[in-house]
């Protein structure tokens, strides 16, 4: 859980850009074309992100449909911009992220990142984290924030003993 300022600060930020870029990396790779439309590794990836979520908690998963939606079609759109270097511009953003997670973890919360104990953790559950955060930021859940916030304190004073 997360717990400094800074560090949800950076996660809010960091990881819809390398949910984000992920999608756009995968966007190009056409698996198969249904009824003249491609389905590409982005559009299948999007539909295990929205299937997994629906299933973890179905209205926030219901929430990010849509979101997870649109960042899709947003990444399927980026390959058709007039822009040189797409490639480039896309690892550079998700290098920065990746960097900017690792910072985030070691100074403003003093653990080593999910992706470090388990990549799916890092890649499918921890968006699903950060779509909670805000959620919790615009009101919502409020019993289950409280609940989260007082279980975060209470492992913080065990690891402090």
């Amino acid at each position: 859980a997360v717990v400094s300022t800074q560090s949800t600060g950076i996660h809010a930020v960091c990881v819809p850009l390398l949910l984000w870029t992920g999608q756009a990396m995968l966007a190009p790779f056409v698996l198969c074309t249904v009824a003249d439309h491609p389905i590409t590794m982005c559009t299948l990836g999007t539909c295990v992100y929205i299937l997994y979520y629906l299933y973890l908690h179905p209205v926030v998963g219901m929430i990010t449909l849509p979101l997870l939606s649109a960042m899709a079609y947003s990444a399927h759109l980026y390959w058709s911009m007039d822009l040189d270097n797409k490639w480039m511009v896309l690892i550079g953003i998700h290098v920065v992220s990746w960097i900017a997670q690792f910072i985030g973890h070691g100074k403003f919360e003093g653990r080593r990142p999910a992706l470090l104990d388990s990549l799916v953790q890092a890649v499918l559950t921890a968006p699903f984290f950060v779509f909670f955060e805000y959620c919790f930021f615009f009101g919502l859940f409020e019993d289950l924030h409280l609940e989260v916030q007082r279980e975060v304190y209470k492992e913080i004073a065990r690891k402090r003993q």
